[in-house]
């Protein structure tokens, strides 16, 4: 999937060798992996309104972090109170330290260039986990998401800890019967215009909007705290399953 290289353009065969078995040594492992889905949850108290959440999206070289692929792209947006801010905000280009695949840059847009002078990738999943804090992570089709930045931690020397919630599975427990929870599905019956889709800040404000409507919705089924919302949708086991496919 890489792009063509010329003589004399980037690593040879005994760099990237090297640099496939570095990736290994630092991202965790199928058991580490199911270890981090099965510890215990430290679930903030009180009505889901008056939690902190940031809603994020990433965008990768491609669909396997477990495997090498890294971020190049991080946006991210804070919900409090039930609504979204404007402000502040996190968005980031990242060096991914090896070239975007042409079908990568078909979907999201970025190309070498665009993030040749950006941050190293290590460094900006450092400055995210910074901005994120103690908040509850949300992610669309959070699975692949905290995968990403699980594969990360090892060389940007952080853990994430937070709680994770993907409103991929919550728009599925609130409309069993529908049958698309895509994005774009989504976005389409809220009447919602998502501006700079496949854009990581982009996406990450329109799921927060859509976020901020499915908490309302929660809490009309009475569900009382986060603690209880991860039980009724099995949050944490959804994830974690899916997580294994990255």
């Amino acid at each position: 999937m890489a792009p063509p290289r010329h003589r004399g353009q980037g690593p040879g065969l005994i760099g990237r060798i090297l640099r496939a078995a570095a990736d290994a040594l630092l991202s965790p492992n199928a058991e580490e992996r199911r270890a981090r889905h099965a510890a215990p949850l430290l679930l903030p108290e009180g009505p889901l309104a008056s939690c902190r959440y940031v809603v994020f999206d990433l965008e990768t070289t491609g669909l396997s972090p477990s495997f090498g692929d890294r971020i190049v792209s991080i946006g991210a947006v804070r919900v409090e109170q039930g609504r979204v801010l404007e402000a502040p905000r996190f968005a980031s280009f990242a060096q991914p330290g090896r070239p975007i695949p042409p079908a990568a840059t078909a979907i999201h847009g970025i190309t070498d260039a665009m993030v040749a002078h950006a941050p190293t990738w290590p460094e900006a999943v450092a400055a995210f986990h910074g901005f994120v804090g103690d908040a509850v992570l949300v992610a669309h089709n959070a699975a692949f998401d905290i995968a990403c930045l699980h594969a990360a931690e090892g060389q940007a020397g952080v853990h994430f800890a937070n709680p994770v919630l993907c409103s991929l599975r919550l728009s599925q427990w609130l409309d069993p019967d529908e049958a698309a929870h895509d994005l774009d599905a989504l976005a389409a019956r809220h009447g919602l215009v998502v501006s700079g889709r496949h854009d990581a800040l982009g996406d990450a404000e329109a799921t927060a909007h859509l976020f901020c409507d499915m908490l309302r919705r929660a809490e009309a089924r009475r569900i009382a705290s986060l603690g209880e919302l991860f039980r009724r949708t099995r949050m944490a086991e959804q994830i974690a399953a899916g997580a294994e496919r990255f």
